[in-house]
């Protein structure tokens, strides 16, 4: 198949208007169809406000998207006979431990890669941000609760994908890093992409991070400090990324050459954990009967045709990968800003553009879906407005809500008062009182007061945006503890605590 001349300029128009839709600065775009590149192609700009042009050779932050690498990497191992996809966890990482003894005994390397640890979905990735080396953040995993008993329900874990990485490295003498440069980087010619930021040198063609702060469309830093590693770290271009859809569709062989037995290309394909379809899925998907997690893809039908899909998100990127295997058809879509949703609605319409399903509305389908998903967050935000009893006071001076703090999770925390503060009101330009989390640099904020012994945090990153902080004292007038929640909506569910450190 190829594509013809109308095809590619409506294909061209579409990719326009979607960006238009979603304000998105830069995209990248490859279609792959019966292992022929059909189109690989760059739009619009790496930066808001410079002229340097997207092109196929631009690297993107592929986020999630580094999971089936990841999990393709473990296959790698078991190829070569140097572990078994059910071998102990416990095995590789001796001092591995979770929250739940027989959950420690019994969990498997396979069990890592397809999200039926527990673990509830996000769990604990603020350690993901923290200056911790990767080693104590797998150790401080033994403090998260779990959300399901083990392998009895779907949790989206990243920091199970983490410990995958620290196997790897371990049974191959390599950092995943490396691993994956030598086996399958190298291996396919993926000479544009890296696993980290940190390792850019000199490349300089390279997609700028965006987000919408406060309605403002900004840049936002590359996290090269983070742990994200083998959960999502990898930066692909289209160029690189079409090498690795064509593998994927030939189940393992890249122009003549077996790199990946085909048998492990199968078991990441094949259903691990199933995930409950929702409302919404229902209601888009009609034709789709199930939704599972294979090992680093997601799984679901589609007019009677299996998906393979994943996506990814970071700091200021979201990205896409598609394939559909009965068809020999893959794509791969990069964006540049966090959120929109071209680089889902794209996906979509390419799929029933190069096959005979039927066609929808993609575009209207998810501006609908994106003023609902508005409408409810401007009504959560009234509810927590609403809720602020006015006129109240802290019942205890600020400077006894300074001090050092503990949490088993995220280490210890600063609290202090800055300037002259009288009841939590800012009277300097920082406000109040201050918090720095030891996990990080990054994670520091400025406290004013909301309502009795409850802080707003706005954090000094607007990737954070702002948290609510009760404190709580101990029925002797002293300060215990505070809680907080980091980003709940996508970065952290869990609500930490932090424990006052006595003299």
């Amino acid at each position: 198949m190829n594509l013809s001349t109308d095809l590619e300029k409506e294909i061209e128009s579409f990719v326009n208007k979607a960006m238009q839709t979603w304000n998105v600065p830069g995209l990248a775009l490859v279609i792959v169809k019966d292992d022929k590149v059909l189109l690989s192609k760059g739009f619009g700009v790496r930066e808001i406000g410079k002229s340097e042009k997207v092109d196929e050779h631009t690297l993107f932050a592929i986020g999630s998207n580094t999971k089936a690498f990841t999990a393709t990497a473990v296959g790698l191992l078991v190829q070569d006979g140097k572990l078994a996809w059910d071998d102990l966890v416990t095995k590789y990482i001796p001092t591995f431990k979770l929250y739940d003894s027989h959950t420690t005994q019994m969990i498997t390397i396979r069990d890592l890669l397809c999200h039926r640890s527990g673990l509830g979905t996000w769990a604990g990735d603020v350690l993901l941000l923290s200056s911790y080396p990767t080693e104590e953040v797998v150790k401080r995993l033994q403090h998260i609760p779990p959300e399901y008993s083990f392998r009895a329900g779907y949790g989206y874990s990243n920091l199970m994908f983490i410990t995958a990485g620290l196997i790897i490295s371990t049974v191959s003498g390599l950092s995943w890093d490396d691993f994956i440069r030598q086996r399958i980087f190298e291996s396919l010619g993926m000479t544009d992409s890296v696993t980290n930021p940190r390792y850019f040198g000199e490349r300089t063609n390279i997609a700028t991070p965006h987000e919408d702060i406060k309605g403002k469309l900004q840049t936002v830093i590359y996290r090269d400090d983070a742990h994200v590693g083998a959960a999502g770290s990898i930066h692909a271009s289209m160029a690189d990324i079409a090498l690795w859809l064509r593998l994927q569709l030939n189940n393992g062989n890249l122009d003549g050459k077996q790199i990946v037995d085909s048998a492990i290309i199968e078991e990441t394909r094949t259903p691990h954990t199933p995930i409950k379809l929702t409302a919404i899925e229902r209601k888009l998907f009609p034709s789709r009967h199930f939704s599972a997690y294979g090992l680093g893809w997601f799984l679901n039908d589609g007019h009677g045709r299996l998906t393979v899909r994943h996506t990814g998100g970071v700091d200021g990127m979201l990205s896409s990968v598609v394939l559909i295997p009965e068809e020999k058809l893959g794509i791969a879509v990069f964006t540049n800003k966090l959120p929109n949703a071209a680089y889902v609605v794209l996906p979509h319409y390419l799929v029933e553009k190069l096959t005979d399903m039927p066609a929808q509305d993609w575009i209207q389908i998810y501006t609908d879906l994106e003023k609902e998903e508005n409408a409810k967050a401007e009504q959560a935000k009234k509810q927590r407005d609403d809720s602020r009893v006015k006129d109240t006071h802290p019942s205890l001076a600020l400077e006894k809500c300074a001090g050092d703090y503990d949490s088993l999770i995220l280490g210890g925390a600063t609290i202090s008062v800055e300037g002259n503060a009288l009841s939590g009101e800012a009277v300097s330009k920082r406000g109040g009182l201050q918090i720095q989390l030891q996990a990080h640099e990054s994670i520091s904020g400025t406290l004013e007061h909301w309502h009795y012994d409850t802080f707003l945090c706005k954090w000094d990153d607007p990737v954070l945006g702002e948290s609510l902080i009760p404190f709580i004292t101990d029925g002797q007038g002293q300060v215990a503890e505070f809680r907080v929640k980091i980003r709940e909506d996508w970065i952290d569910p869990l609500e930490h605590v932090f424990r006052k450190r006595t003299p």
